[in-house]
């Protein structure tokens, strides 16, 4: 760590000759000043570097203990599966109950149909009167009833009324948000995909309100699920918040053109986290724009 120099001067006291050096500081220091500042050195050690790693050994250590160290996450987690069993609960009371009213309302008209089919039953049995239009009307009428009670009576594997649990998305109902250095996402060949899907943008026809989208060709999502989507024939880029009903407009939306608050038929769209920027690709301006996405009034050509 030191060195000696009969011609340097201590750093400390100015007076007596430096004859030690620090090669971390790159200062002389006498004898009696190079001892003190080697023992202010072993405190800040102590106190910076050894002390933070005990208290990094220690926070290791608890992750042993994860009730003791996340109790409050634990009992959100067993509050969330009491309401939700709560709630199952509830969803399929409600569900008995109007499959019961829905199971009367199809038997009572069912018996009524079957009342008038048996009083001509009797009429033509009494009156021995058979005919083969008569026949072929009754079996008719017998079938179509038929059809309505197997709708009732017999499992049909084909179009199920309940949702199974395989089409529940179990893993998205509650799920531990990770930090983004730690966990990384990965896919198990074996996964298997929902087989149905849900409208999460759009959906209410062609036009430029606010849930509507006309001609969306691209998009893209953000790590909170909030997509971004170029809604190519109304020259707009709109943003859609999770489970949320209709969008705004992020770019665009000021009519066809190319001034740089206008698009014209934006094709595709890329999320700039450093800058917090939308790239859009403006395709009938044969440009690429960035545009700001919070509160962003215009756009600027960075390609064209």
């Amino acid at each position: 760590m030191a060195t000696v120099n009969d011609s340097s001067v201590c750093s400390v006291c100015n007076k007596l000759p430096g004859k030690r050096f620090c090669m971390g500081c790159k200062k002389y220091f006498c004898s009696k000043d190079f001892k003190e500042h080697e023992k202010q050195l072993s405190i800040q050690f102590d106190n910076e570097i050894v002390r933070s790693h005990d208290e990094l050994l220690d926070m290791i250590q608890k992750l042993e203990k994860p009730d003791d160290l996340s109790s409050d996450v634990f009992d959100q987690i067993d509050q969330w599966k009491k309401l939700t069993i709560n709630k199952v609960k509830q969803a399929a009371e409600r569900a008995r109950h109007e499959l019961i009213e829905l199971l009367d309302k199809r038997r009572t008209a069912v018996t009524k149909q079957l009342e008038a089919i048996t009083k001509e039953i009797r009429s033509h049995r009494e009156e021995e009167n058979f005919l083969e239009d008569d026949i072929a009307r009754l079996r008719t009428k017998l079938n179509e009833i038929q059809k309505v009670l197997e709708q009732f009576t017999r499992k049909d594997t084909k179009k199920a009324i309940i949702a199974t649990n395989d089409q529940i998305d179990w893993d998205r109902i509650i799920y531990i948000a990770k930090g983004e250095e730690i966990e990384s996402l990965s896919l198990n060949t074996n996964t298997k995909w929902m087989q149905t899907g849900v409208t999460i943008a759009g959906g209410n026809g062609a036009g430029g309100g606010m849930n509507q989208l006309q001609n969306p060709v691209g998009l893209c999502v953000d790590d909170d699920r909030t997509v971004y989507i170029a809604d190519y024939s109304n020259h707009r880029i709109m943003e859609w918040k999770y489970g949320v009903t209709t969008g705004r407009v992020v770019a665009g939306g000021n009519g066809v053109g190319s001034r740089l608050d206008q698009l014209s038929s934006p094709a595709a769209v890329i999320i700039d986290k450093e800058r917090n920027n939308l790239i859009i690709s403006d395709y009938n301006n044969k440009r690429i724009v960035r545009w700001p996405r919070q509160n962003g009034t215009q756009g600027e050509t960075i390609i064209s």
